[in-house]
């Protein structure tokens, strides 16, 4: 690593070579080639060519250099119990500039300490911990040492920990504004603990994966003067009964997951008179059946970017249908020009739609990068062959149940049937950034369309 003979004063100050250099972070190579320029540039490229190095990376450098690449870290993550095998490779490490760290399977073996303190230092701002044992000490280790910390995750901790000992770290944790408790955590999760939750007036974020009662929703409008006074984003479990009980608590919300737990109530008219949603989530447990005018209630929500609308994965046996109340391809496009800045749809909902919808979006939201929807359609009804505009000009992922077969019989479609090499072509010529293409449906044609567009990609479809 030489001296260059002669470099402009302004390409040796870091400030400036760091902010160079964050334009190539894309680029490893090239920042790895520009690390061996001189002693300035490998200090500035190396700050940002290991920010978020892998953590099997480190392990594989020689101890003895691992502390130069261990101080420029940001953020770290570990995954698995293979990972977990580096924490005693690091404990003496110094991890000075981490703002983040992702920890799984922390689970020691009895009688053996789990090297982790060494992650947890005062710049730290993100910690997630995906399933193992916590125990008190190391929460109250974390609260006293990581004071700057703006988010917690926690899943599956085990037993050790009491609710009362959960309640008594998150409330003396002030500095959280994001909290997300979604699996193995219904233990912890008492509703003392969420009305102090809901009482926080600097959370801006939060998500539950305990089912939140009417009742309890009823204690904290009640019992918390300002319930959730700052919160922005929310993800919920909740009795269709709760919601009207919960809206008036956060309207000031801007993304909203709730996991409806049954189809007792309707709940989407409810959700009206939020007046700034950017992100709507509405996931269904139970099979439900949504009326045309809880649907359209929806276009009150014109500055959605995000709508998604269907059952709950996890519930096998649950679907939502429209198909008893005639929600029509007319409805559709009504709902679409009232929603003109959706960049994500997933609407799957069983009704009765047709490939218009397509059209519909292509003219009503012109920013679409993301389409899901169950319906198997005709897309040679959309005539692409005689089309010469582009359709969607940022889509790149859609998602349908399938691709129809025209019906070749049929005198309202063409008579000549799109070979699905042909079909895939047109798709790439109107959806021209389209990227991901996927069919539910397991027909043939459907298929084949899916490998025929897939081969274009990769440059294999001619």
């Amino acid at each position: 690593m030489g001296q260059t003979s002669y470099m402009h004063p302004s390409l040796t100050m870091p400030e400036i070579l760091v902010n160079m250099f964050d334009f190539l972070e894309a680029h490893p190579s090239t920042l790895a080639a520009a690390s061996r320029v001189n002693k300035q540039w490998f200090s500035c490229a190396t700050d940002v060519l290991w920010r978020e190095a892998p953590c099997r990376v480190l392990a594989n450098v020689p101890e003895h250099r691992r502390q130069v690449y261990a101080s420029k870290l940001t953020s770290l993550a570990f995954s698995g119990d293979d990972e977990a095998v580096y924490h005693s490779c690091f404990m003496n490490l110094q991890f000075s500039r981490l703002r983040s760290v992702s920890l799984d399977t922390y689970r020691p073996a009895d009688g053996n300490q789990f090297h982790i303190r060494q992650y947890l230092q005062p710049p730290l701002q993100e910690f997630s911990f995906y399933g193992g044992d916590l125990d008190v000490s190391l929460l109250d280790y974390l609260c006293k040492t990581c004071w700057r910390l703006r988010k917690i995750l926690i899943d599956s901790p085990g037993p050790t920990i009491r609710a009362s000992s959960f309640l008594s770290f998150i409330s003396g944790y002030q500095s959280v504004e994001h909290m997300e408790f979604r699996n193995g955590m219904d233990h912890l999760l008492t509703d003392e603990f969420l009305v102090h939750v809901a009482s926080r007036t600097n959370l801006s974020s939060l998500a539950v994966g305990k089912i939140c009662s009417e009742q309890l929703v009823r204690q904290i409008s009640t019992d918390v003067p300002k319930p959730f006074e700052a919160l922005r984003a929310l993800h919920m479990a909740i009795p269709s009964s709760a919601v009207q009980l919960l809206v008036p608590l956060i309207k000031h919300v801007t993304r909203l997951h709730l996991d409806v737990r049954d189809s007792t109530v309707h709940v989407v008219r409810q959700l009206s008179s939020i007046p700034n949603l950017r992100v709507l989530s509405l996931a269904f447990a139970a099979t439900t059946r949504l009326p045309r005018a809880e649907i359209m209630s929806l276009t009150t929500h014109s500055k959605l970017e995000e709508l998604e609308i269907g059952p709950d994965e996890t519930e096998d046996v649950s679907h939502i249908t429209a198909m008893d109340d005639g929600f029509s391809d007319a409805d559709f496009d009504e709902l679409c020009s009232q929603l003109r800045a959706l960049r994500s749809i997933s609407f799957k909902v069983q009704c009765n739609l047709s490939v218009t919808v397509l059209a519909s979006l292509s003219e009503h939201c012109p920013l679409l990068e993301k389409c899901t929807m169950p319906q198997i359609l005709n897309l040679q009804a959309l005539n692409l062959e005689r089309r010469h505009d582009v359709m969607f000009q940022k889509l790149h992922l859609l998602d349908l149940g399938g691709f129809q077969q025209p019906d070749v019989n049929n005198d309202q479609v063409s008579r000549r049937e799109l070979p699905p090499h042909d079909l895939a072509s047109l798709m790439r010529r109107h959806f021209p950034y389209l990227e991901e293409l996927y069919a539910s449906s397991d027909d043939t044609y459907s298929n084949a369309v899916v490998d025929a567009f897939a081969a274009l990609q990769s440059g294999k479809g001619g």
